[in-house]
């Protein structure tokens, strides 16, 4: 079952959130593993659910469809990008890891 584009907007929901908090973004620079990383989403945006580290040529290969990117105040560039036929997910690139992250369906 796709998720509704209603759901899909907690991921730039996400995004303002963390462009607002220079705290945030520092949290998520610091990140080393998942635990960590979903510790920090669900603070943030509890209705994220999918989260996932990626490797650094995931986080920077072209996608098929970017719906927005930009960089955020603490040097971590970020981009929402629709997969083929799949969720939208947002990508963001910290100083020690690199994640995604979406809104899993039921």
């Amino acid at each position: 079952m796709p998720v509704s584009p209603e759901l899909e907007q907690a991921l730039s929901r996400f995004v303002e959130a963390v462009q607002k908090s220079a705290d945030v973004q520092d949290q998520l620079n610091l990140v080393s593993d998942l635990e960590q990383l979903k510790a920090i989403v669900n603070d943030v945006a509890p209705s994220l659910t999918g989260s996932a580290l990626i490797p650094y040529e995931q986080a920077t290969s072209p996608p098929k469809i970017t719906i927005d990117s930009g960089i955020l105040e603490k040097n971590i560039p970020w981009r929402l990008l629709r997969c083929p036929g799949g969720p939208l997910v947002l990508q963001m690139i910290c100083e020690k890891v690199n994640f995604a992250l979406w809104i899993e369906s039921c």
